[in-house]
């Protein structure tokens, strides 16, 4: 029962992933890529919008004509600030874009890849066996295309769980408006309320999580640099034992058969004496 709900749980992912979208998802995972390797351009550039907004204001309060020199600077000021968002911008932008093509196609490769890679591995692996005597005329049809007879296959069983998890969505498309039509006042103002609780939390805690996220891919990259040269020098010691039990093996091979070969001549000789 382990395989069938291992697949279960991959079908419903799957369709969870596509019922919410694979642009939204990207976008999601962008922003998080965005916060935890590229904090110092996001930071770069809320300084300079800061920083564009500071000088508009002083801009406003210069009179061209009673402080040309001043009003000349600051406008000089502004415009290279404004052409620095522009490019930081336009190289979000692109990224952006880059991002979500290669993202969104890592997710439906991921996502369809894992279930043909299951489908052929287990092609001929029951994931469950049914009760003898339920389904009797059309038993093969569930075992179908090559697992035993009277059992689930692969194929049928990822069939099923498509099916039921896509029931299940559209059901609950379905209740949605009735509860929005039929659900007491104070139920949906407590709904709500635990919404905009969960939405404050997630802004709270998510860039926590993200430094804690950063954090530990640097510990994770300073531990490999730090350990790598003890473990290929391990791998090192293993493969010359390996390599000298080989050279061992092969003598003692060599050397038997150059035993065998004199005592076979030795008997030769006693034999025609």
């Amino acid at each position: 029962m382990a395989l069938a709900f291992f697949i279960a749980m991959i079908v419903l992912l799957t369709e969870l992933m596509l019922w919410v979208g694979y642009s939204q998802i990207a976008s999601l995972a962008y922003i998080v890529y965005l916060n935890i390797f590229k904090k110092e351009d996001l930071v770069n550039q809320r300084k300079i919008k800061r920083a564009i907004l500071t000088v508009r204001q002083e801009l406003a309060r210069t009179s061209p004509q009673d402080e040309f020199a001043n009003w000349a600077r600051l406008k000089r000021k502004l415009d290279k600030k404004v052409n620095e968002l522009e490019k930081i911008t336009a190289s979000f932008g692109y990224l952006k874009t880059s991002f979500e093509v290669k993202f969104t196609s890592f997710l439906w490769v991921a996502s369809n890849g894992i279930q043909i890679i299951l489908m052929l591995y287990f092609l001929s692996t029951p994931v469950f066996y049914l009760p003898q005597g339920w389904f009797s005329p059309v038993t093969w049809i569930f075992s179908m295309p090559f697992s035993p007879s009277g059992s689930v296959s692969v194929g049928f069983w990822f069939l099923a769980c498509r099916k039921m998890v896509k029931k299940v969505m559209v059901t609950y498309k379905d209740s949605v408006p009735l509860y929005y039509y039929y659900a007491p006042d104070s139920v949906k103002r407590l709904v709500t309320i635990v919404h905009q609780w969960c939405n404050a939390r997630v802004r709270i805690y998510l860039p926590v999580v993200i430094a804690w996220s950063k954090t530990m891919l640097q510990w994770c990259n300073a531990n490999i640099r730090t350990h790598s040269p003890i473990i290929i020098d391990r791998m090192k010691l293993q493969v010359q034992k390996i390599y000298a039990l080989i050279l061992e093996v092969i003598k003692s091979t060599q050397s038997s058969a150059v035993n065998e070969q004199s005592k076979s001549s030795v008997d030769a000789t006693t034999g025609t004496n």
